[in-house]
């Protein structure tokens, strides 16, 4: 018998969590169904990439190794914030020293050092025995197959969107000017950032319902906020926070966190989620960054953004 791959084993989950988000969210996906969306959700087993929609076939296409890296992020920052503060050695605004000698944050590095060589070509996707994975039973890994699936559904509405809106009418003949390397004007720029941000209304509209309760819609919260920070990590050496085609990503990382308010406690914790992932991605492509008081998250993440902003254009080490 084969054995199935950790992240396989949440597929069927994926599927279902996405077609039933909501009674109105599933509605609207059999509408689109009946006309303008395939059924089938294509996932990719080849080299690393991200999702994008296909818009000849109208399938959203899903990368193995891209939700591989995902989860193991989405695992790594919920432990860092929920779990490893607790023996951490050191804890600023800016950053957490966790104890190198504790045996769960050894895991913890090793599972990032996995989940990132799975950006290069032919590298090994069998996951690491011994290391956490979708499989295991705890409340740890079960709490983050949740926020991983409500994270997947809000990139999957991201795509569906471009499919049922048209979008890929308007950017078709953008989208060959940029893979011929010719210069795109100010009015294209503009409409192919309109069309990222129409997509990410879209999904957000599609995740988030009035109906919801604060629990669901913070549980939903902390999968956007994932989304966004799995979005930024899968860029490559070489590449730049800052695009032609698409609104900066850090700025799209912000935007969806400044959607709804939440209780004090809850509105802490997607801080405090927030602050780790900015600052491991600071760490991870060598953005200086200075360790003081700023009196509070807000002042925190303005920080953040600014230095994000600062650096949108230099490439990316690592």
């Amino acid at each position: 018998m084969t054995n199935i791959h950790p992240i396989e084993t949440l597929y069927d989950r994926l599927i279902n969590t996405f077609e039933n988000t909501s009674e109105i969210t599933n509605a609207r996906l059999r509408e689109y169904q009946d006309s303008q969306l395939s059924r089938y959700i294509k996932i990719e087993t080849g080299n690393f990439s991200t999702p994008y929609s296909d818009h000849d076939t109208k399938e959203i296409v899903l990368n193995k190794r891209f939700l591989c890296l995902m989860w193991c992020l989405n695992y790594i920052i919920l432990e860092i914030t929920q779990n490893k503060s607790r023996t951490a050695i050191k804890i600023t605004d800016t950053y957490t020293v966790m104890d190198s000698e504790d045996t769960e944050v050894k895991e913890l590095d090793q599972l990032f050092d996995w989940a990132f060589s799975l950006k290069n070509h032919n590298s090994n996707d069998e996951w690491p025995e011994n290391l956490p994975n979708p499989t295991m039973t705890s409340y740890k890994v079960r709490t983050a197959n949740v926020i991983f699936m409500d994270a997947v559904s809000y990139i999957m509405f991201h795509e569906v969107a471009h499919i049922v809106n048209g979008h890929w009418g308007s950017y078709k003949e953008i989208s060959l000017k940029f893979k011929n390397r010719d210069v795109l004007n100010e009015q294209e720029k503009a409409l192919c950032v309109q069309l990222e941000q129409e997509a990410d209304t879209f999904a957000y509209e599609c995740m988030v319902s009035s109906n919801d309760d604060e629990d669901t819609r913070y549980h939903k919260q902390l999968g956007i906020i994932m989304a966004g920070l799995s979005s930024m990590f899968a860029l490559k050496a070489k590449t730049r926070l800052t695009s032609l085609t698409h609104p900066s990503i850090h700025i799209r990382v912000f935007n969806s966190r400044e959607r709804t308010s939440f209780s004090e406690g809850n509105e802490f914790h997607l801080d405090r989620v927030m602050n780790v992932g900015l600052s491991m991605f600071c760490r991870l492509h060598g953005i200086q960054y200075e360790d003081q008081n700023f009196g509070s998250f807000n002042s925190l993440l303005d920080y953040f953004f600014n230095l994000l902003d600062a650096s949108g254009t230099q490439e990316l080490q690592h």
